[in-house]
């Protein structure tokens, strides 16, 4: 598996990977635990799909707002979560990081970025299940499938995996770091000064560059998302 240590603003990086989102397989747990991973497969497959969607195609006539609204937040949980769903099976990896960075700096950085998804996921691991345990019943009378109970369901359960992700990406996958000087141009051009430099559309030609360079396709939005982001 190859993992990025991507630059996201001065001093911040964060982890990102480009594979299909994987599903749980642990079908000898209790009845509970499958009905509640058909959901997480069947919001995932929504949640891809949405991913694949061209943005200037018409919603589909038999989704709702709301129906709507939750299947295009699947598609972010789903790009966002990835990573750590696919590191919970992994006991190798490949650390891609930025030549200004040493071996033991990127990956210092990479397990503290991992203990710090593995406490988040934790926080709302418990959150969300709290809230598929209320929403059950709540709407239990309301006619058609339980849309919110549902997608609670699938954030409870990918918070679950992500966090085994994080914890086997810090104590048992064994890490071969490698330097990328494509990284260090994703750093060097988010410490642009857009105006001198030629204007936004200099910045998305090098980062589309860089990630074409990486064989990354989405490399380019994730920086643009993670950077507007407060450290």
């Amino acid at each position: 598996m190859d993992v990025y240590l991507v630059p996201a603003g001065e001093a911040r990086h964060e982890l990102y990977c480009e594979v299909a989102a994987p599903v749980p397989t642990d079908d000898t747990r209790s009845s509970l635990w499958r009905r509640a991973t058909e959901s997480f497969r069947r919001a995932v497959a929504e949640g891809e799909a949405e991913r694949a969607r061209d943005p200037s195609d018409p919603p589909r006539a038999d989704q709702g707002r709301l129906r709507r609204a939750i299947t295009h937040r699947l598609a972010e949980v789903v790009t966002e979560q990835r990573l750590l769903w696919h590191l919970r099976k992994e006991t190798t990896a490949r650390l891609f990081h930025p030549d200004s960075l040493d071996a033991e700096r990127a990956l210092t950085l990479a397990r503290t970025a991992l203990a710090a998804d593995y406490a988040r996921h934790r926080r709302w691991f418990i959150v969300d299940g709290l809230l598929t345990a209320l929403t059950g019943p709540l709407f239990f009378f309301v006619p058609g499938p339980n849309i919110v109970s549902w997608y609670f369901t699938f954030r409870a359960v990918g918070h679950f995996l992500s966090m085994r992700g994080a914890r086997q990406g810090q104590s048992v996958v064994e890490w071969a770091c490698v330097p990328s000087a494509h990284l260090t141009t994703v750093a060097q051009v988010l410490a642009w000064d857009a105006v001198a430099v030629g204007g936004q559309g200099r910045r998305a030609q090098t980062l589309a560059e860089a990630g074409a360079a990486l064989g990354l396709e989405g490399l380019a939005t994730f920086v643009e998302r993670i950077s507007t982001r407060s450290a």
